[in-house]
């Protein structure tokens, strides 16, 4: 573990005479810290941040003490900072402030925490990270990972999609039809989605958006991806699908062996989605793109990795990566999964053996196009480090997107900005350049 030095470098509205001020920690206290590199550092950006205090009163004085984590919740170094109100630092906004800088150097790649502290009062506890394009997440795929799914998918192709479409006359519009779809999957599964397709009688770019893990599946209304084809679906036993349910809890459902795990279907429903696209009149067939959150960004990733037919993919906070780390870091879904190998009689190496059959950061080794990743640097659901555990392993053209003061909702918090840049990287990414 690399340890780390902080410098703290105090303002010129911090300096005040002793008997000028009473020092006493205030749970009146406020700490702004700009967003400076997204905090995202690394070793030409070493990592600095500004801290801007404020008070309502003057006459206040004390040191802030600054720590640093590892995510993993593992101290690294701790620091302090002084501070002090004085009655002629007045702030633009009313009240007093006071400013410092603090610096860490010699940090590893990697997630860190920063805890900042007044007395017994944490003002600020954020997530920031240093070069996370350098974090290594040891592979552990079975040597049989590629024959896995190979074995899968043509199983899959053995089953008649028997594709079906009812149209949704209420959720139509001139410009674009709408239909409620069913499709034939792994193990004779039924999938249920919607289809929005251009009215025009042309030929469209589609995007396949996948579903968050037990979210409600929504409707393609008139802004999403307007003049595209949209297919909106969740995998088996989930969203449209769920009062046909069969696996209980999904994440944990089959841990004995990864033939009976929930994801071989779920993973190979994403395939089967993509055929189904393919099998449009209205779809261009050479324009196919996959996005989603959460699990949706996970099967966003597995769709790319298993199909060569996906022209780009553009996760958001995906999940399903790492998962030994991911179990040290937060404690869902690893109390889900362990509860349920409890149930099952399955120990827990044999539960890591069949989970990384469908880890991320063993199946993106055969991702081949362009990815954007986008992640909510303060992501306690999926955090960053899970992220880029799928992410680092591709090596077809990627880059990321971080939204540093937002969680695991970060395509919620921006998502008109994240549907403006996605939408832009997909058309950058269009066969002959279309759409430009």
């Amino acid at each position: 573990m690399n340890r780390t030095t902080i410098f703290l470098v105090t303002g010129l509205l911090a300096a005040a005479p002793a008997a000028a001020v009473a020092q006493k920690a205030s749970e009146k206290l406020q700490l702004h810290i700009p967003t400076d590199r997204n905090w995202i550092f690394d070793a030409e950006h070493p990592a600095c941040f500004t801290l801007e205090l404020t008070s309502p009163e003057a006459g206040i004085a004390g040191n802030l003490r600054i720590d640093i984590r590892t995510d993993f919740g593992e101290p690294v170094t701790s620091g302090k900072a002084a501070y002090a109100f004085t009655s002629d630092s007045v702030a633009p906004q009313g009240g007093f402030r006071s400013r410092a800088n603090t610096h860490a150097d010699n940090l590893g790649p990697g997630f860190y925490q920063a805890y900042f502290i007044a007395g017994t009062d944490t003002l600020r506890h954020i997530f920031f990270g240093y070069e996370p394009e350098r974090i290594v997440s040891e592979p552990d795929g079975k040597a049989d990972l590629k024959q896995f799914w190979r074995r899968t998918l043509a199983e899959l192709k053995r089953v008649k999609p028997e594709y079906r479409a009812a149209p949704l006359a209420d959720s139509s519009t001139p410009e674009r039809a709408v239909y409620e779809v069913q499709m034939q999957s792994l193990g004779g599964e039924t999938l249920r989605g919607y289809w929005a397709v251009p009215a025009d009688g042309g030929k469209h770019p589609a995007v396949v958006v996948y579903q968050g893990y037990g979210a409600t599946t929504w409707i393609p209304g008139p802004a999403d991806y307007p003049g595209w084809c949209v297919l909106v679906i969740p995998p088996r036993g989930q969203g449209l699908n769920k009062p046909w349910n069969r696996f209980g809890e999904w994440m944990s459902y089959g841990l004995d062996s990864p033939w009976h795990y929930y994801y071989r279907g779920a993973f190979a429903d994403t395939v089967r989605s993509i055929d189904f696209v393919f099998a449009q009149p209205g779809f261009d067939g050479r324009n196919l793109f996959t996005t989603g959150i959460s699990q949706g960004g996970g099967l966003t990733l597995v769709a790319a990795a298993l199909d060569r037919r996906v022209r780009a993919a553009a996760p958001i906070v995906p999940f399903l990566g790492d998962f030994p780390d991911y179990f040290r870091l937060v404690p869902w879904p690893a109390s889900l999964v362990f509860e349920g190998a409890e149930k099952q009689h399955v120990r827990r190496e044999a539960v890591f053996s069949t989970l990384s059959y469908f880890d991320l950061k063993n199946l993106c080794r055969q991702v081949e196009c362009p990815v954007l990743m986008g992640f909510g640097l303060q992501d306690i659901i999926t955090p960053p480090h899970t992220n880029f555990a799928a992410y680092n392993p591709i090596r077809a053209p990627k880059r990321w997107i971080c939204y540093p003061e937002s969680g695991h909702l970060a395509a919620y918090d921006n998502m008109d900005v994240w549907i403006a840049e996605s939408t832009r990287f997909f058309r950058g990414c269009m066969a002959g350049g279309q759409g430009h």
